[in-house]
């Protein structure tokens, strides 16, 4: 049975806009779909996808050099090539865009490469080089991603003080670079830029390193940065005192005590969380209402306070990964053909990239004491697995919270080589309400990472706290 015909226009071709224009064009909807930069938008073009081939690329040298130097494995001098770097980047990006394209072409989706914005509930104002036009939908989803914050004294001039917006294709490699924040965006480029031979200093104003981290976890994170070289900050509030055609002088205050210190970078790097893009979409003339975070307010079926536009990704109240984007905006497709889905912002795994990966789901141990929950911990070390040692990636632990009522998982956290990875086993798991006892019951290949996850579940029907 066809579905009825109806005019969709997606606003955002990021991983939220484009797997919704996709979906709903198969099922032979007219989409358009419009985005004032680029098709695939942040996390393909400036985000995910380029500072993932960084930090992979980076990790491989990494541990070839230690291979070479304290294995004594390899001879020979190697080094990485920056230009080489920047260039099999920029080709990993034109290959993904034109496949995105031929996808566009293929299921007869209309990309507009123009400024939308919303004149009423169902009619769009689209400006594009210099031409307006008026467009027509039945339905509309917004997924217009989000934008760097900045913080006091340390306003965006894309030379000394910059977004991860502006340092995505390395345009230089600083001799010395604060990076103020350390979440996930903010460790992947002290990876990053310590890899390339920086000397980086992570400023953080809260108590621990990467602070939505299970604490164990973060411990982990803190002792391998610090066996980098890399020199951390918690604690600690920051302040530029001036700046000169090169350099940057901040002021850093701590939060424990009020003692101060100065140091002198090159740059600095502000990673402190991302703003919804809401502006300039006519989203009060739309009847559109916003949380008081100023995102924009969904349901559990992604739909807004207007019944035919919806919302997905960065601009919604849930934690700003390209995974969450894509699967909101399948499930607003899924809504607008007529089902009736349902999504879950407590079942979205998180990661961050380099060595070792981090990859988490559910609640921490910290969570979980604090509303006196009872549960089992069960871990297993990295180093005490065939395959980490064969490969010499033996950093790491994985960890899994157990409800000691039901068995089923409340939380797993992993650090080490392929973490990313290895937490889908997890996802399932939790997704499908499995039981600890019965995931241990499958068979995990060896020698594998995985063997790691199975035997720290083994560990929960172990241990007894």
């Amino acid at each position: 049975m066809s579905e009825p015909y109806k005019k969709i226009v997606i606003i955002g071709a990021g991983p939220g806009g484009y797997h919704a224009a996709v979906k709903l064009a198969k099922a032979g909807l007219d989409v358009t779909l419009i985005d004032k930069k680029y098709a695939g938008g942040t996390c393909l073009n400036i985000g995910c996808i380029p500072t993932k081939t960084l930090l992979d690329h980076i990790s491989l040298f990494e541990h070839f050099r230690e291979s070479s130097l304290k294995k004594k494995l390899f001879s020979g001098e190697v080094s990485i090539n920056i230009d080489s770097l920047r260039n099999y980047q920029a080709e990993v990006i034109k290959q993904l865009t034109s496949g995105l394209e031929k996808l566009f072409w293929k299921n007869k989706v209309k990309f507009v490469s123009g400024e939308a914005k919303l004149i009423s509930d169902k009619k769009i104002l689209v400006e594009s080089k210099g031409q307006k036009a008026e467009i027509d939908a039945d339905e509309i989803i917004i997924a217009t991603g989000s934008s760097p914050k900045s913080i006091p004294t340390f306003e965006f001039d894309k030379k000394l003080i910059v977004s991860s917006d502006d340092v995505w294709n390395i345009p230089k490699v600083p001799e010395k670079l604060l990076i103020i924040g350390s979440g996930p965006i903010g460790i992947e480029f002290a990876r990053v830029f310590n890899g390339l031979g920086s000397k980086v200093t992570v400023a953080e104003i809260k108590e621990f390193i990467c602070p939505i981290l299970d604490l164990e976890i973060s411990e982990n994170l803190v002792r391998s940065l610090k066996r980098k070289g890399i020199s951390l900050k918690p604690n600690t509030a920051s302040k530029v005192l001036s700046k000169t055609e090169d350099k940057i002088k901040v002021e850093f205050i701590s939060t424990m005590d009020s003692q101060r210190e100065v140091q002198e970078f090159d740059q600095a790097l502000i990673a402190v969380g991302r703003s919804p893009n809401v502006e300039n979409l006519g989203l009060e003339k739309a009847g559109i209402e916003l949380d008081l975070q100023g995102f924009i307010k969904v349901s559990k079926s992604m739909e807004t306070s207007k019944k035919n536009i919806w919302a997905a990704g960065d601009i919604t109240n849930f934690p700003q990964l390209a995974h969450t984007a894509s699967t909101q905006a399948k499930i607003a497709s899924e809504n607008i053909l007529g089902k009736q889905k349902k999504f879950n912002g407590e079942l979205i795994p998180s990661c961050i990239f380099g060595y070792p990966e981090i990859a988490f789901l559910g609640e921490t141990e910290e969570a979980l004491k604090r509303r006196k929950a009872d549960y089992k911990a069960g871990r297993f070390l990295f180093l005490a697995n065939g395959k980490a040692k064969a490969s010499g990636l033996t950093e790491g632990l994985v960890k899994i919270l157990m409800d000691n009522n039901t068995g089923k998982i409340l939380g797993a956290h992993i650090i080490g080589a392929e973490a990313s990875n290895l937490i889908h086993e997890l996802v399932v798991a939790v997704q499908n309400d499995l039981t600890v006892d019965k995931i241990v019951h499958s068979i995990h290949a060896h020698p594998t990472y995985s063997e790691i996850v199975l035997e720290a579940l083994e560990d929960c029907l172990e241990n007894n706290g």
